[in-house]
């Protein structure tokens, strides 16, 4: 879990970069539009064995893959919720005073959420299976942590019980995170009126 919050941390720094660029310039639209094109379509473990030879079979290369599988997620529908925003309400808060950071924090951020959300929810998704996947490779290749790496250990001395008991603490972390969005969406988006309950 560590090393996917790190790359999902990563991957937001990144793509949450890549979308206000977008929202500012033209160039920085091409931008996310060429990049999000040629690497969003890419398969995270795609790319790791080109990982594991820059950065060896350590915790790195996983952050690394995990953290591109989350990136693209983040960036595009962050992007997306900051252009659906109604001018007016944009015109409302610059009547009201509001520029810069303060327009952003106030008026922009809290109109994109269910954008943003839906955003963290797919990347959690991605960078979930990537790391899980990363570790099945990694545990042919000497790790020895993480539950991709138990259940491919497990499949080497024909232990069923363990690779199942492996994939149930994978669903009922997946049930805890989707909770986890789910309050948070309550507690926001819903709340605000901007979803229906």
């Amino acid at each position: 879990m560590s090393v996917l919050c790190t790359g999902m941390v990563l991957g937001v720094i990144v793509g949450t970069t890549l979308a206000a660029f977008a929202k500012v310039s033209r160039f920085g639209q091409d931008l996310l539009i060429v990049l999000s094109s040629m690497l969003n379509p890419l398969p995270a473990i795609a790319i790791l064995p080109l990982v594991i030879i820059w950065f060896g079979f350590t915790s790195v290369s996983i952050i690394v893959v995990s953290a591109h599988a989350t990136t693209w997620p983040i960036a595009l529908n962050t992007e997306m919720g900051l252009s659906t925003i109604n001018p007016t309400v944009l015109m409302v808060g610059k009547n009201l005073g509001l520029d810069g950071f303060r327009l952003i924090r106030e008026i922009m951020l809290p109109a994109a959420l269910p954008y943003i959300l839906t955003g963290l929810r797919t990347a959690w998704a991605f960078g979930w299976r990537t790391v899980i996947a990363s570790e099945l490779v990694f545990g042919s290749g000497g790790a020895t942590s993480g539950l991709g790496w138990q259940i491919n250990n497990s499949r080497y001395f024909l232990q069923t019980d363990r690779v199942f008991a492996g994939l149930v603490v994978i669903a009922i972390l997946g049930l805890a995170v989707d909770y986890i969005f789910r309050l948070i969406e309550i507690r926001t988006v819903q709340k605000w009126g901007m979803k229906r309950s």
